[in-house]
């Protein structure tokens, strides 16, 4: 085995003949200093292996006879492929058993040479392979630094987004946000904000879309919500249906050069005092009124944000008894339930009759609603928000 020092990376040659091997060397050492390329080579297959396990990292290309005592070459670019995925393949044999070659093709063989060889065809072929090898080593490190760029976007969302929930005695707030998996930030909002005289305001939106463009709208909702108006209407009677209005034109403003956009969003004033809720809806999931074991549903009362230039939503009001639950949530946790194909409608009313309110209760809720669709993961972003008035 030639032991000569390794640059970034290396070659390595496979060949039972030690005369092909030093031929090899002889003839790609021009090429492989030109690339900037070290030449190892192994008589065997076992060999090979061990050269593979001390330089994972540096070996790029690898070139194996196929007829060889111990390990067939078939054998080792199976195992190749097994072990170190991004390493480049070829044959280069004097051999053509069809068995033996359709596994080589199975290892995902880049190039397939027969003995005797061209020195320039076979340098043609290996810088080819070269390129892939770079490419696929490019295409990881961007794959990681994205991966990495957007955990950072899913905590900054979290950070943004986390609500100080209010500890009181008198209602209890959760609330649990899990994007789709794999892009860590998306596009559900969702706050609930202290008002004067033990009044809480619910708020929660589903931008339509995944990812980086709708946690950026996110962003914006959060910078806007609070200090444009909310903080404006803390001492005034909170009216659920003006904030919805309001966020209409104020959104269709600020995005008024994007085309597409659309926005559910729900808004409840919860009053612990006199037991009683308000709430409006601009095209958002249905909330649902959860009365000890009777479930209603919240109606909807004008279209969702972005649909309309100007819209006038109302109000609607509600009571609560101790131990109710109001219980909001995004689409993402019941369109999971298309693949059953029962109606969402149908899919949700089983999904909450069959799920009672407890101390896990959203944990349980998306597992049951995974459950009953017979998947594994969501395919959009859930949130679910809560109060249960103690």
């Amino acid at each position: 085995m030639d032991t000569s020092e390794t640059q970034d990376l290396c070659v390595l040659f496979v060949d039972d003949e030690l005369n092909i091997l030093h031929a090899l060397e002889r003839e790609m050492r021009g090429w492989a200093r030109q690339n900037q390329l070290s030449i190892l080579t192994a008589d065997s297959g076992a060999l090979a292996l061990e050269v593979l396990r001390k330089n994972p990292k540096q070996i790029a290309l690898v070139i194996s006879d196929l007829k060889m005592p111990g390990m067939l070459g078939s054998d080792l670019l199976l195992q190749i492929k097994k072990e170190w995925p991004d390493i480049v393949t070829m044959l280069l044999t004097g051999y053509s058993e069809t068995q033996e070659v359709m596994k080589a093709v199975q290892a995902g063989i880049f190039s397939y040479i027969l003995k005797p060889w061209e020195s320039d065809y076979l340098q043609a072929e290996l810088s080819k392979a070269l390129v892939v090898y770079k490419t696929q080593r490019q295409n990881e490190a961007y794959k990681t630094l994205m991966e990495e760029e957007l955990r950072w976007a899913g905590e900054m969302q979290r950070a943004l987004l986390r609500p100080a929930l209010v500890k009181t005695e008198g209602v209890e707030f959760r609330v649990s946000y899990h994007p789709v998996e794999g892009l860590y930030c998306g596009g559900d909002y969702y706050d609930v904000i202290n008002l004067p005289n033990e009044r809480y305001l619910m708020l929660l939106g589903d931008v339509a879309g995944h990812g980086v463009k709708a946690a950026f709208i996110t962003g914006i909702l959060k910078a806007v919500i609070y200090s444009e108006y909310v903080r404006n209407a803390l001492y005034s009677t909170f009216s659920p249906a003006a904030f919805l209005s309001w966020l209409n034109d104020r959104m269709n403003f600020e995005l008024r050069q994007t085309s597409g956009l659309i926005l559910s969003f729900l808004a409840i004033v919860l009053d612990r005092k006199n037991g009683t809720i308000v709430y409006s809806n601009a095209g958002h999931n249905k909330p649902l009124h959860i009365s000890g074991s009777r479930l209603s549903e919240l109606p909807v009362s004008g279209p969702a944000i972005g649909m309309k230039k100007t819209v006038m939503y109302v109000d609607n009001s509600g009571r609560l008894l101790p131990g109710d639950v109001v219980l909001a949530y995004t689409d993402g946790l019941t369109e999971v339930g298309g693949a059953t194909g029962e109606s969402g409608h149908d899919f949700m009313v089983k999904l909450f009759s069959s799920t009672p309110y407890s101390t896990d209760y959203h944990s349980k809720l998306m597992q049951s609603a995974l459950q009953l669709a017979g998947q594994k993961t969501f395919q959009d972003d859930v949130t679910l928000l809560s109060a249960k008035l103690l």
